[in-house]
């Protein structure tokens, strides 16, 4: 089997002819799509607990109110993925999920004027709101993964449009919210998922899915016997618990390092850059590291990002200088860019054809919720006991990801020959 970056940055011989003129068109369609949905979320991870915080929550009822539709999504993962199989395009569920997303949201602002309903109230349409946008997220990867291979563009240059978003939303509201407060990180939620529901509809193409195209989607097996098919492959499974383990390990830091940092005397600017930093760095392995990918290999790749996830927790555990931490902040580019590639390249590799677009969702699902809401209700008891030390806990964590990811490693040639699924 051919390596996947070959796959995805040149047509395969097999692939339906590209029409040339319509490629860069594409990859700028796609990228525009991508920047308004990371926008979001560069409010959602770094200011919403600041949010939260300011309209009376604790640090414990944040960790649930941030965790809920993280642990959901081992439901809702997967039943968002068999619903979308049933679309014939994947712009249609897309905009679905952004509308819900902004009605919730807008319905949060509201219930901030009910104190007596508050808790509730934000668990619940959060839970909508988060579900919504995060559940996007594997459909358009599988629908951009589809599109670069067919149009030969490169999928990476896509998606680094989302983290260079990401920076901007940061910086953006580090300031915004310095001036005219918290609301504003709220606001910028409601507005940005407004504009990927209609962005869905505008910038996303028409495309049936290539899966539909290829009959590959059209055996008349139902949805829990798809799920069935994939979690009897045991290498798709030890993916799971890796990438899991690995991308849960940054749950301490979604859910508490602004507060920490503003603890520290860190001002509201300085963390959204602190923030943007990290994605910086996601961005210039995105964009700047195809070479070192190739060389690599999935495989390594994720033992590489396991190992710096190690590293820069251990060192943030013990309240490094600002100096110390832009770098740290840099190490999110392996920490989460490296083992973000290597999982969607591995799910690619291991689940058989036609079950990508259910792979990826249930990958984000479990890798990007389940697990991560798991670490972040830990974190709320964490944080109050240890503060700044509990980093230790997501460093062992990522100890456990990098076993798994080794067991993969070893095992990798049977995996891909099908001897040993």
């Amino acid at each position: 089997m051919p390596p996947f970056w070959q796959n995805v940055m040149r047509r395969p011989a097999d692939a339906p002819p590209a029409s040339g003129p319509r490629v860069p068109h594409l990859l700028v369609r796609q990228a525009i799509f991508y920047a308004l949905l990371c926008a979001g979320t560069g409010a959602t991870l770094p200011f919403m607990p600041l949010w939260l915080r300011q309209n009376g929550m604790s640090a414990n009822e944040i960790a649930w109110i941030l965790a809920v539709p993280l642990l959901g999504r081992a439901v809702t993962g997967p039943l968002s993925g068999i619903w979308a199989d049933r679309f014939a395009r994947y712009r249609t569920p897309i905009a679905i999920l952004a509308l819900a997303a902004t009605l919730a949201y807008t319905a949060m602002g509201l219930a901030a004027g009910w104190p007596a309903w508050r808790f509730a109230a934000f668990l619940t349409l959060y839970g909508i709101g988060y579900t919504g946008i995060t559940n996007i997220t594997p459909l358009l990867d599988a629908m951009t993964l589809q599109l670069s291979r067919v149009e030969r563009f490169a999928f990476g240059l896509a998606r680094a449009a989302g983290s260079a978003s990401f920076v901007f939303a940061n910086v953006c509201l580090g300031y915004l919210l310095q001036s005219i407060g918290t609301n504003a990180a709220l606001f910028w939620m409601i507005l940005t998922a407004l504009m990927s529901c209609i962005g869905a509809r505008f910038l996303l193409p028409s495309h049936i899915r290539l899966d539909l195209k290829l009959g590959l989607s059209s055996e008349p097996a139902p949805g829990l016997r798809r799920l069935g098919t994939l979690l009897d492959r045991r290498g798709y499974v030890i993916l799971l618990v890796a990438v899991g383990c690995l991308q849960a390990a940054h749950s301490y830091y979604y859910a508490f390092s602004t507060i920490i940092w503003e603890k520290q005397g860190l001002s509201p600017n300085i963390c959204g850059l602190l923030w943007a930093t990290g994605v910086a760095g996601e961005f210039a392995f995105l964009s700047f590291g195809a070479r070192l990918r190739r060389k690599l290999g999935p495989w390594t790749l994720l033992l590489v990002g396991a190992a710096a996830g190690i590293v820069r927790w251990s060192l943030m555990a013990w309240s490094p200088p600002l100096g110390a931490l832009w770098a740290l902040q840099l190490l999110h580019g392996l920490s989460f860019g490296a083992v973000y590639v290597a999982g969607l390249e591995l799910v690619h590799l291991l689940v058989p054809p036609g079950f990508e677009g259910l792979g990826q969702t249930i990958n984000s699902a479990y890798a990007g919720g389940a697990l991560i809401g798991l670490g972040t209700i830990a974190s709320g008891a964490i944080f109050e006991a240890a503060g700044q030390h509990g980093y230790v806990f997501m460093a062992l964590l990522s100890l456990a990801g990098a076993a798994a990811a080794s067991w993969l490693y070893v095992r990798r040639h049977a995996l891909t020959a099908g001897t040993q699924q």
